[in-house]
């Protein structure tokens, strides 16, 4: 062991020699080489099974001890309450005979805890960011006594809040608690493997003053792709052949994971379920019954609790289908491998799962199946099969070249503005513009907005009620906004819809989006349960065990896919290059898909279609795709226009090949954006949006939902 050794308090040592640890692992040596070297923040970017957990907290909890603060030392932010469970089960053990306490805090946690915190503030918190706010927002003449030595503030998987409003709500909650406390903690970021750890470390400083250390993990060869393709027959043939064609599929994806510790990733809750309950029943074939469980949003703590213990279970193997519930860092022990069933959204996304295998120092595993169903219709092409397209570019970009999408961070977030800016007035007097504009305005997140524009949006707050102005300038919550204001879910800065619960015997299963009927059979936890009774105002049904097949779909958005992703697509159909992480039947599939682009010039900027459109292969990702879609309606000469997002835009109207492209090409060059708005656009995509005047959501659609830096050199 190294001298870091000799630093850690007895506890710590007591833990690593426990555990049988022969040495620090690079990455955690870097991290304490950084602790004792400067005052820096610190970004620790590494897969799930790196240790970088320890390398953060190892540090942290060493300072604690040997010079306790008055106060809360450490503060733990967590995006979900699952994670902070799981780190709070993991680090209490160790902390037990430190008299180092720990807390974790969010609407689920204990209140007697709570209570103990608010009488006798010391140690470590953990928290999410809602709970923050909230406790920021409630009482902030409290947050001196409980945050004024508050050293460390570690941010676990940060790049689930890069690029979304919530991160930027997280950034102005520790801005306002720095100044209400008059600290300034060391922030450390935890992350999953990404490609532009520079964009992480810019988010980790914000306007803090201090610049942040990166840390990235060295291991990078040690991850091992397989992609495996399947072909199911459409319903025009046979349908026994169909049939038989998925059981085969069933069967051998549940060989793939038999006697495997395993996770099965799969894009969609509808997806986790029809495949839970498709192994499950194959699982019964071979006497396995419970061996595959079920794990998604809409699945109550408890059953998730039970997948989770499952896979931790040294005694017995598991097998859990999943979605991104299981993507971040929650311990599932040891898994043998990861299975993927369709290529995800994002190489991000692809990353972090793989990172879910290996955890006891072996290579990262993750076999990816592609299946091709006529049903599944957006998976073909022009006769190509994208999803093996795209698998194979994932691969490609994310396992063998370390690329991962970069995030896009909002860049005009009014309705955090407007959110920021009620939480800001909600315990005060009243207060005036120049201090909104010192206090609110100058937080990281708003430094794109100006003063105009907050202007526009104090009056428009003012217009529908939510503000009140006095005679001498000083601004009030007004009666409407005071409802807005102390609703419950008021801290949250994302909406969660309300879902109908679903119970059998007293005991929540999950919940669904759409109400059934007495007798309607429902697919949840890898189960069937038919409907038995409803109680309509409680939203909720009560259902008993079924058999049989039901289908409950979940709505949700997906994610958009990056333009760097869709031209390495081109580039895979465009090449003869071959791929030893391939099966031989996708192989094959990737070679015909390679054959039938040649031929019908997919690959190609422009073509002509049997009724004569012009056909765009533009090969752009999803946001740029769009924008040059409403580029194209606003060029003389389009009478109309059909599409696929993102693979083909069929151009009708009397224009030639060459008028279009040039038409593109000047509107690139210096076109108004503000004509790409259409009139039935939803300019009203966060929670707060809707107390926004339309002129400034223009302005954030323009500037977050649209891109014009792309070209059409393919």
């Amino acid at each position: 062991m190294t001298d870091h050794f000799a630093d850690l308090p007895w506890f710590l040592k007591e833990f690593v020699y426990n555990n049988r640890w022969g040495s620090f692992r690079e990455i955690q040596t870097k991290a304490f080489d950084i602790f004792k070297g400067c005052d820096d923040h610190i970004l620790i970017s590494a897969g799930t099974s790196s240790g970088k957990t320890e390398a953060a907290m190892f540090p942290v909890i060493t300072s604690l001890y040997n010079n306790p603060p008055e106060g809360i030392g450490a503060m733990y932010i967590g995006p979900l309450k699952a994670l902070i469970d799981d780190q709070f089960e993991r680090m209490e053990p160790i902390l037990k005979d430190s008299y180092i306490n720990i807390t974790g805090w969010h609407g689920e946690a204990s209140r007697t805890r709570k209570d103990a915190l608010m009488e006798f503030p010391s140690g470590i918190l953990q928290i999410t960011p809602e709970s923050l706010q909230n406790l920021i927002a409630d009482d902030p003449t409290r947050i001196k006594r409980l945050f004024s030595e508050l050293r460390f503030v570690i941010i676990d998987e940060v790049h689930a809040f890069m690029n979304s409003e919530r991160g930027l709500q997280l950034l102005c909650c520790l801005q306002r608690l720095e100044v209400l406390a008059g600290c300034d903690p060391r922030r450390i970021g935890l992350s999953a493997t990404i490609a532009d750890v520079d964009a992480a470390a810019d988010w980790l400083t914000a306007d803090t003053g201090r610049r942040t250390r990166i840390v990235c993990d060295p291991r990078s060869g040690d991850r091992v792709v397989d992609i495996r393709y399947h072909r199911i027959p459409g319903p025009e043939n046979d349908d026994t052949e169909r049939k038989r064609a998925i059981t085969r599929y069933y069967k051998d994806l549940y060989n793939l994971v038999r006697d495997r510790n395993c996770i099965i990733f799969v894009n969609s809750r509808s997806d986790a379920e029809t495949a839970g309950r498709s192994l499950r029943k194959v699982g019964e074939v071979y006497g396995d019954k419970d061996f595959i469980h079920v794990h998604h949003g809409s699945i109550s703590k408890e059953y998730r609790k039970i997948a989770e213990e499952a896979l931790k279970d040294p005694t017995r193997k598991t097998a859990v289908v999943a979605t991104v519930t299981l993507e971040l860092g929650i311990d599932v022990g040891g898994l043998d491998s990861v299975v993927q069933i369709e290529p995800p959204y994002t190489c991000s996304s692809l990353v972090q799962r793989m990172g879910r295998s290996g955890r006891r120092g072996g290579s990262q595993i993750m076999t990816v199946m592609c299946l091709e169903d006529p049903e599944r219709w957006w998976t073909d092409v022009e006769g190509v099969n994208m999803d093996l397209v795209k698998a194979v570019a994932m691969a490609e970009l994310s396992v063998q070249e370390g690329w991962t999408e970069c995030p896009r961070n909002p860049q005009l977030p009014y309705g955090l503005l407007y959110h920021q800016t009620m939480e800001y007035m909600k315990s005060g007097a009243g207060t005036k513009f120049p201090m909104l504009v010192s206090d609110v305005l100058s937080m990281h997140p708003f430094r794109n907005i100006t003063k105009d524009d907050y202007k526009t949006l104090l009056r428009h707050m003012l217009s529908i009620g939510h503000l009140e102005r006095m005679s001498d300038g000083t601004l009030l919550i007004g009666p409407k906004g005071e409802k807005a204001v102390f609703h419950r879910d008021f801290c949250s800065v994302f909406t969660v819809k309300k879902e109908i619960e679903v119970v059998c015997n007293g005991k929540t299963i999950g919940s669904i989006q759409d109400m059934p009927e007495v007798g309607e059979p429902i697919q949840l936890a890898g189960h069937v349960w038919e409907v038995t009774g409803i109680k309509a105002r409680e939203m909720t049904v009560e259902v008993k065990e079924s058999d049989g097949t039901a289908c409950n779909p979940w709505r949700s958005g997906t994610p958009p896919i990056d333009t760097v992703v869709v031209r390495r697509m081109l580039e895979i159909l465009r090449s003869d290059r071959q791929y030893d992480f391939l099966d031989e039947a996708a192989k094959e599939r990737l070679e015909d898909s390679r054959g039938v682009a040649k031929y019908l010039g997919t690959t190609t900027l422009v073509t002509e279609t049997d009724d004569g459109a012009l056909r765009i292969h533009p090969w752009l990702g999803t946001v740029q795709f769009d924008t040059l879609r409403r580029i194209i309606r606003t060029i003389d000469g389009v009478s109309s226009m059909s599409y696929f997002s993102p693979y083909y835009i069929d151009v009708r109207g009397d224009i030639t090949e060459d008028e279009l492209i040039s038409g593109i090409e000047a509107f690139l060059e210096d076109g108004d954006r503000f004509l790409l708005i259409e009139q039935n656009d939803k300019l009203r995509f966060g929670k707060f949006d809707a107390y926004v005047p339309d002129e400034l959501l223009m302005k954030a659609f323009v500037e977050d939902r649209l891109d014009c830096d792309f070209d059409l050199d393919i």
